[in-house]
């Protein structure tokens, strides 16, 4: 199926399907970019709530003269029935996962937002982008508590971000691939090292 004027390129073997091109243009947009990144950090935020509720071991304590708010005592532990157990511990899951969901999620818009955006403006894809990406967004998160906060949160997401950069920048993973394997020697290589040894 031909979908472009063999003509304009030479007569070569062109495919343009202008459909694909049009989709290809929406799905690498910043926009698209953000909002994929804002649901995957939703996804693995509300995982991560759910693995994290399932390790909290928020046994009951009882303080003499404090009461802790939400939480029951031992004794109103020991009456509930399994229903209600498992009903305390889904309410537990789905707050966590739901506040783990939210952070990341905003987390994820927010980076990949500002990378595509840096990136968009640079014309180049290179570590600046991500550390300008991660500059911004640690110190969104961090300026609530003030400038001390927002600088704080701008040096760590930039060192945490140049070191995944670091760690995936020869993997697979990262699209480097492994590193190329060394070259056999041709046959007449091989005889001349044999006759200089």
């Amino acid at each position: 199926m031909n979908y472009g004027d063999n003509d304009d390129n030479g007569g070569g073997n062109s495919l343009f399907n202008p459909t694909e091109e049009s989709i290809k243009a929406v799905m690498e947009s910043c926009g698209m970019r953000a909002a994929m990144s804002f649901v995957g950090g939703g996804v693995l935020g509300a995982g991560m709530g759910v693995f994290f509720a399932s390790m909290d071991v928020s046994m009951p304590y009882t303080v003499p003269g404090m009461q802790v708010s939400g939480q029951p005592t031992w004794e109103q532990r020991q009456k509930m029935t399994t229903r209600e157990t498992f009903r305390d511990m889904g309410r537990a899951m789905g707050s966590k996962a739901w506040s783990y969901g939210k952070s990341f999620a905003f987390i994820g818009l927010l980076f990949a937002g500002s990378e595509c955006t840096v990136e968009s403006y640079r014309a180049k894809h290179d570590s600046v982008n991500t550390a300008s990406a991660a500059c911004f967004t640690g110190g969104i998160l961090g300026l609530r508590g003030g400038p001390g906060p927002a600088i704080f949160g701008c040096g760590t997401f930039v060192a945490f971000s140049l070191a995944m950069d670091a760690l995936f920048a020869g993997s697979a993973f990262a699209g480097g691939g492994p590193p190329p394997a060394a070259e056999e020697p041709k046959p007449a290589q091989a005889e001349e090292t044999e006759a200089a040894a």
